[in-house]
């Protein structure tokens, strides 16, 4: 393996991705497995390297507990019952509780009410010859329905946003790899301990009120003959409410930025609306809303033929396995035609994203509705990246649109 690129730490800020997406490609070609020594972490960018380290659960585990460093008590800690820290045999039973929400026929089910708020939200910009995508469509529509999934009022939802930026925050200076050390800023503490404050309230209310909601059916369930702790409830709450709504909204548009880059391929769409759901899929591979996953080696191990010892966090770059050109041809191009199937974006193994239906039909009805309501669009100035390390996406878009 040549090593004329020197191994290093991924650019500063994800921005649009340029930068990253080209350190991504010099570090798979170069390094396809880096130790970094220095924050213990082992990148991985190869597909198939990738792929192997998701799919062994028994040898690369998703239980950070005993590395997070103990924040103290007045600390919430949203680890716990979240699925994706979580490992067998707990995460089976989780997981086979909460994914009755979120089979493609529960999904199905939604699409109604899912196409009914898009048209709302598409008609409180009407006559508007600019707006701003992310903060009238794209961030509203996944939140609203989520909330209305938990039971909990979406009215709120300034507020999800607010924490949810917190606990970004929480993570902007630390490099990818490191485990979490020192303490958080008073600030982001207070948005966290008012976001459990929130959930707790709910589950207590739940605890006396049968709603008929996945919150209350998330605190009657017994998982190996106990209920759920009232902070592994509000744990899994946070999770869902967080990731429910964020994939979507930064797939949305990430979809417009990949458009952009793309004319003749919007051009296509425009002409046959069959190529949607293509087109939802292809920017899943090509502009991946979540660049990484961790996972911790269990034990020494190999990957790709370089050794890791048992302790490592491990980095799966899913943004450079998306473009590895082993297993997609002419990787940086967006192309409609491509058999995208499998690509790394929704994860792979136990972990497979469940809310892929729900985020493949929200981003669809949306991008029909687009393409409905207006004849043509550009992007507008200036566009917010988000600033998270691990996220790649808009924070704000701001659309130039011509009615049809």
């Amino acid at each position: 393996m040549s090593d004329t690129f020197e191994a290093k730490r991924p650019p500063t800020g994800v921005g649009d991705g340029v930068d990253l997406i080209a350190w991504c490609r010099r570090m798979r070609e170069h390094h396809p497995v880096w130790l970094d020594d220095e924050t213990q972490g082992a990148h991985v960018f190869r597909f198939d390297d990738i792929q192997t380290v998701l799919s062994t659960p028994e040898v690369f585990g998703s239980d950070f507990g005993e590395l997070t460093p103990d924040f103290g008590e007045d600390v919430p800690n949203f680890m716990e019952g979240v699925l994706t820290m979580t490992d067998p045999p707990m995460h089976g039973k989780l997981r086979k509780l909460v994914s009755q929400g979120f089979t493609p026929r529960s999904i199905a089910r939604l699409e109604p009410r899912v196409a009914e708020l898009a048209d709302e939200l598409f008609e409180s910009v009407a006559g508007q010859d600019r707006f701003d995508f992310v903060s009238s469509i794209t961030y509203p529509l996944p939140v609203i329905v989520i909330a209305e999934m938990l039971g909990i009022p979406a009215s709120d939802r300034d507020l999800f946003r607010q924490w949810g930026e917190a606990l970004l925050a929480s993570n902007y200076e630390l490099p990818v790899g490191a485990i979490p050390e020192g303490d958080i800023s008073s600030d982001i503490v207070d948005q966290m301990k008012e976001m459990r404050d929130y959930l707790l309230s709910h589950v207590e209310d739940r605890r006396n009120n049968d709603r008929g909601d996945l919150i209350s059916r998330l605190v009657a369930v017994e998982v190996e003959g106990e209920r759920l702790k009232d902070t592994e409830v509000v744990g899994f709450l946070n999770f869902l409410l967080l990731a429910g709504h964020l994939t979507t909204t930064l797939l949305m548009g990430n979809a417009l930025l990949s458009f952009a880059d793309a004319p003749d391929a919007l051009a296509r769409v425009r002409g046959d609306r069959s190529l949607v759901p293509a087109a939802v899929e292809e920017t899943l591979r090509h502009r991946p809303p979540v660049i990484f996953q961790y996972r911790l080696a269990k034990q020494d191990t190999e990957i790709g033929g370089v050794h890791v010892p048992a302790g490592r966090p491990v980095v799966t770059w899913l943004l450079a396995g998306n473009r590895d050109p082993e297993k997609f041809a002419s990787p940086d191009r967006f192309d409609l035609d491509r058999a995208t199937t499998g690509h790394l974006t929704f994860g792979h193994g136990i972990h497979f994203c469940l809310g892929t239906p729900l985020a493949r039909m929200e981003s669809r009805l949306v991008m029909e509705r687009l393409l409905d309501r207006y004849s043509d669009w550009s992007l507008g100035d200036p566009v917010y990246y988000e600033r998270s390390p691990d996220i790649f996406g808009v924070k704000s878009l701001p659309l130039d649109v011509t009615p049809a």
